[in-house]
């Protein structure tokens, strides 16, 4: 690493942290902190929505997985745009006209006390050991490449993210999710073209193509042959169409990670939007 490059890296944490704080307008009434008083764009929350999906650990070990297995993971996303249009259809309207802050409260006016904290709890359980693992991972990386003890830099990012949520709330997490999305699909464009370039020299992009291709990496839809080999194998368009649709319908419309997204848009048409975005793109 040189000097430049740990400018760049101090100047986006800054940049984060400083936009996290201009965004602490009104943060100190219940609807502007949890929900940006429901004035996002459409466009941000779906972006955002794609961030809390993603991670580096989506980066680091899909790219291995894809290594070993080729592009048989895509199954598992298959279903995502068909659980989008069902939410959008149904949860999205019911949570955005019930005006709630959280998925869980909208279970208490439904049920009782007992389900929301019950439902809650597991959430908050659930969540923590998920943010863990996703802090533990970059860690590991920040130490390899950068020499950054892994607590110190559990320590950085738990630290840093904290401070934007506390001051900016929803809308400080939204937009440096925006911010996040756009730095991963740059560091996704530099990394094929790395790839790309390193090629050995007189073997072009398509003779790699076809390497993976005859060893089977570029099936991306795989039909199975029978009912035995649907449930046996964990990537089948079968398992995809199932599986992935009760996953997805799960994660985007009860998780709160999510429903605390979209119920920023401006209406239930752009929460709706949101949601399409990070199905399609």
């Amino acid at each position: 690493m040189h000097l430049v490059d740990w400018i760049v890296v101090a100047a986006y944490f800054a940049w984060i942290l400083i936009d996290g704080i201009r965004r602490s307008h009104r943060t100190n009434e219940v609807e502007g902190y949890f929900l940006a008083n429901r004035s996002l764009p459409w466009w941000a929350v779906g972006l955002s929505v794609m961030a809390t999906q993603a991670s580096a650990i989506t980066m680091i070990s899909i790219a291995g997985h894809g290594y070993d297995h080729g592009l048989r993971w895509l199954h598992t996303y298959l279903a995502l745009p068909f659980a989008m249009v069902i939410l959008c259809a149904t949860v999205v309207p019911w949570f955005t006209r019930a005006g709630v802050y959280t998925a869980y409260q909208y279970l208490e006016r439904r049920f009782d006390v007992p389900t929301r904290v019950l439902a809650s709890l597991l959430f908050l359980v659930s969540r923590g050991v998920a943010v863990g693992t996703s802090l533990y991972a970059p860690s590991i990386v920040l130490n390899l490449v950068l020499g950054i003890p892994q607590v110190l830099a559990i320590l950085l990012m738990g630290g840093l993210s904290t401070a934007y949520t506390i001051f900016g709330g929803n809308a400080a997490v939204i937009f440096t999710d925006v911010k996040q999305m756009v730095v991963m699909f740059l560091g996704i464009g530099c990394s094929l073209w790395v790839v790309i370039a390193g090629l050995p020299e007189g073997v072009g992009f398509g003779d790699a193509l076809s390497l993976a291709g005859a060893s089977n990496r570029l099936e991306a839809i795989h039909l199975p042959a029978n009912t035995t080999e649907a449930f046996a194998d964990r990537y089948n368009l079968v398992a995809a169409m199932v599986g992935g649709l009760f996953l997805s319908l799960g994660y985007f419309g009860a998780d709160q990670s999510q429903v605390q997204r979209y119920l920023a848009g401006k209406n239930v048409d752009h929460s709706k939007a949101s949601l399409l975005v990070s199905a399609f793109l």
